[in-house]
């Protein structure tokens, strides 16, 4: 009998979440902007100097996307996936020497360079029932970065080195939105978190159209900056974006 009744409550419960369940799909293109982007690698025992991709070589702004997919379990708790690929591609001459993963690379060399830094993330946010001094909501994220910097010369030919890195970092988050009129809200949503061996952030301002009940679109400006500094490598990096997106309930 006991077992019966509880099986019947956490059904119960079941149903209750899954009629207040709802599938919202965020979108977002835009431009990329580089800010500084220093690397060294290995970092310990490496006597070049840091290697600004930004100010060393050309950097120009990239095409950039993001993609998360919201799935409200409840009303005020929602787990979310998203994916921002990111992509630059730099050129120029080095003013130095550069040991990079055990390649040299002399001064006055010509040299095409990737910087590859594509993000995933799992988060979960919890939604006050009332907006707590413009504080809609705050959650946690697991983030999973895949970043790679290739170095290659034009000088001479077939000498390349790259370093590719895959890692774990978990993030804070919160999101606050101030409602200027009906259909317009002014939105700021930030996750980061910092350590000893680094740190993250990703900031976004930016404006909330409500086209329908179930349809916005969004413009903004959004920040990520970061970086690790271990014996391994050396890479700080400051990305600045303009955004357009939509978001779409289903």
């Amino acid at each position: 009998m006991k077992r019966i009744i509880i099986v019947t409550i956490i059904s119960i419960f079941g149903i209750g979440l899954w009629a207040h369940s709802s599938i919202r799909i965020d979108s977002e293109i835009g431009m990329a902007f580089s800010g500084y982007n220093d690397v060294r690698s290995p970092n310990e025992s490496n006597p070049s100097p840091l290697l600004s991709l930004s100010q060393d070589l050309n950097i120009d702004p990239t095409f950039s996307s993001r993609l998360q997919i919201n799935y409200r379990l409840h009303p005020r708790h929602q787990i979310s996936l998203m994916a921002a690929p990111l992509t630059f591609e730099p050129s120029g001459t080095l003013p130095d020497d550069i040991i990079f993963e055990g390649e040299t690379f002399a001064s006055g060399e010509e040299i095409d360079a990737v910087y590859r830094f594509d993000s995933y993330r799992l988060q979960y946010r919890y939604f006050f029932p009332k907006p707590v001094y413009f504080l809609k909501s705050i959650g946690i994220s697991g983030k999973i970065r895949d970043a790679e910097v290739t170095l290659k010369s034009n000088t001479v030919p077939g000498k390349k080195s790259s370093k590719k890195n895959t890692g774990f970092v978990p993030l804070l988050s919160f999101s606050a939105g101030y409602p200027l009129m009906d259909e317009l809200e002014l939105v700021l949503e930030a996750e980061g978190l910092a350590s000893p061996y680094g740190r993250a952030e990703d900031v976004y301002l930016g404006l909330d159209f409500f086209i329908t009940d179930k349809l916005n679109a969004r413009v903004g400006y959004r920040l990520l900056e970061g970086g690790s500094d271990i014996d391994e490598v050396y890479t700080f990096a400051m990305v600045h974006y303009a955004t357009l997106g939509f978001s779409i309930e289903l």
